[in-house]
């Protein structure tokens, strides 16, 4: 094998692990938030944006045919755009709730901490990446137990059998008791296990109360997030 190449890898692998390092801490925080942009998305994220600094960095490094060297801010500099088309797919509008706008931020962040790690700053990419973490963990606890902040769930529960009126009616009560605003319910009958998914809009500790008391509905089996 080549001298460059072997000299490249060697140069290449710690940052790769690095990413994937920085990309997981921050994609385990939204997997543990069921967000769409989980581990394997904010990895993938980190690593490609890694891949295309370094690229830029070996191509500006490199004569060009006219013996010029190129611009290493070129491809990179594509990133800060690019990322954007993943960024404005996370966000949803859904009768006048918006979500995913902290999905789009992360993806955006992680991609510039990828930046970093491709331009060989591993320390400056771990340190932002642990505050990254702390800022989504520390504000969502002070956003649920300060300012009571109203938040989009779903949820999906598994019945024993089909699902009748007095079933819909218990679920729209037990809801109302703990104010939370029904955004979605739709009943699939048809599969081999009858379900009923929801989605709505509440506090997170009336989220939490309202999961603990559906086992008294009548015909429930289990319920997932």
């Amino acid at each position: 094998m080549d001298m460059q190449i072997l000299d490249t890898l060697k140069l290449l692998w710690p940052k790769l692990l690095v990413a994937l390092l920085c990309g997981g801490l921050i994609g385990f925080e939204r997997e543990l938030k069921s967000k769409a942009a989980g581990i394997k998305t904010n990895m993938l994220i980190c690593v490609g944006a890694t891949l295309y600094t370094a690229i830029s960095i070996v191509m500006a490094s490199s004569e060009t045919g006219m013996g010029l060297k190129g611009d290493p801010a070129r491809i990179a500099a594509q990133i800060v755009s690019g990322i954007g088309f993943l960024g404005g797919g996370a966000i949803l509008q859904s009768k006048g709730n918006i979500i995913g706008l902290t999905t789009a931020a992360t993806i955006w962040l992680v991609a510039a901490i990828g930046v970093w790690i491709g331009m060989g700053y591993l320390a400056v990419a771990f340190c932002v990446t642990v505050l990254i973490v702390v800022v989504l963990v520390t504000v969502t606890l002070f956003e649920n137990h300060f300012l009571g902040r109203k938040r989009y769930f779903r949820i999906t529960i598994h019945l024993r059998e089909k699902s009748d009126e007095i079933t819909r009616a218990a679920l729209e009560e037990l809801m109302n008791d703990h104010e939370l605003n029904l955004e979605e319910y739709r009943e699939i009958m048809s599969g081999e296990q009858p379900e009923i998914r929801l989605a709505y809009v509440g506090r997170n500790h009336d989220h939490a109360h309202m999961l603990l008391e559906l086992w008294k509905i009548r015909g429930i089996l289990d319920v997932k997030q």
